[in-house]
Formats: C-alpha cells, sequence, structure tokens
C-alpha cells in the first residue's frame, strides 16, 4: 500500500533520490524512479515534488544549507582561537568540495543551468552567493589586514567550482589543492 503524503517527510524523498543519483546519475534517474524505490505512488510523489528541478534545488538547498551551518559552527568553536590561512583554507576545501559528495549535483545544476532552466539557474547563483557571504565572514576573520576580501573570497570560490569538477571527474589532485592553499597564502599581499 502507498504511504499517505502526511507520513513522509522532505529529508526521506532527498535521502531516496541522493541514492539513486549516486546509483545513476542526475540525469539518468527519474521521479516514477524514486516513487518505486519508497513505495510510494507517483501521485504522491508528484504533489510534494511536481517536476525533477524541484527535488534537486531541495537537495543542493539541504546541502548548502549543512555546508553553511558546518562551516559556521566551526567557526563558532574556534571563536576564540587564532586560525591559520592554512587551517582555514583546509576547512573550506573540505567542507566545500569533499563533504556530502556534492560534485554530481553541482555538475547537473549548472549543465541544466547552460540548457536554459531560468528558474534552476537563479536559484543556483542565490545559493552560490550564499555561499559566498559566509565565505567573505570567515576571511575577514582570518584575514584582517586584507583589503580585497571579496577578490580573495570570489578566487577561491572559483577555485573550489574547478575543485568539485575535478572530483566529479575522478580527478581529484591533493598535490595541486596543496599547492592552491599555498599559492593564495604567499601570494595574500598581492590579491
Amino acid at each position: 500500500m502507498a504511504k499517505r503524503r502526511d507520513d513522509i517527510d522532505k529529508k526521506k524523498f532527498i535521502d531516496a533520490a541522493e541514492k539513486l543519483i549516486l546509483e545513476k546519475g542526475a540525469n539518468d534517474f527519474s521521479l516514477a524512479d524514486l516513487a518505486g524505490a519508497m513505495g510510494i505512488s507517483k501521485g504522491t510523489l508528484y504533489y510534494h515534488y511536481p517536476t525533477k528541478d524541484d527535488l534537486i534545488l531541495d537537495i543542493i538547498e539541504e546541502h548548502m544549507g549543512q555546508l553553511s551551518a558546518d562551516y559556521v559552527d566551526w567557526f563558532e568553536r574556534h571563536k576564540n582561537d587564532s586560525i591559520s590561512e592554512e587551517r582555514f583554507l583546509d576547512v573550506v576545501f573540505y567542507k566545500g568540495v569533499k563533504l556530502f559528495n556534492r560534485a554530481r549535483m553541482q555538475i547537473y545544476m549548472v549543465n541544466e543551468c547552460m540548457r536554459g532552466n531560468e528558474a534552476l539557474r537563479q536559484r543556483y547563483v542565490e545559493l552560490w552567493e550564499s555561499w559566498e557571504k559566509k565565505l567573505l565572514e570567515g576571511l575577514k576573520r582570518v584575514y584582517p589586514d586584507k583589503t580585497d576580501k571579496e577578490g580573495l573570497a570570489y578566487i577561491i570560490m572559483l577555485i573550489l567550482d574547478g575543485m568539485v569538477m575535478e572530483e566529479a571527474l575522478g580527478h581529484s589532485n591533493p598535490a595541486m589543492d596543496e599547492r592552491m592553499k599555498a599559492l593564495l597564502i604567499s601570494k595574500r599581499e598581492a590579491l
């Protein structure tokens, strides 16, 4: 028997969809696949998620929200500590790339945005800018004397996007990640 829609919370949809995405890829799973995997009717699923994009957006929002919460929590736990630039970049790179295995979802979103999905593009830009603002808050603390923190935040975001792409392609390069951190630290006066 199909579950009533009131018995299903958003997290269950997201968890089940993520499993399917990891198995089949973001482009190759359908809402019908998700309904079958969850043992619910397609009507119940469509009530909660009329389109696959709505579901993908919730997944990304969940991940970005968790990323921001973890990042803010880390800063709060270390509010009385002196945080080195290297440690800050370690945390940002780890949380931005490795945590949540978000690479496939990000590539799916960018692909859909480039194909003309305006609603998805707008939401993706909002999420990107939100994460950039959180990053900027940390930079103000770690780099108090830096004059162009906004530029540095933008550069780090671009590096993160590249690292996510490399991760998704199975071509991550820890040695290059270290070189990027060293470059950001050693050249900070020029940034």
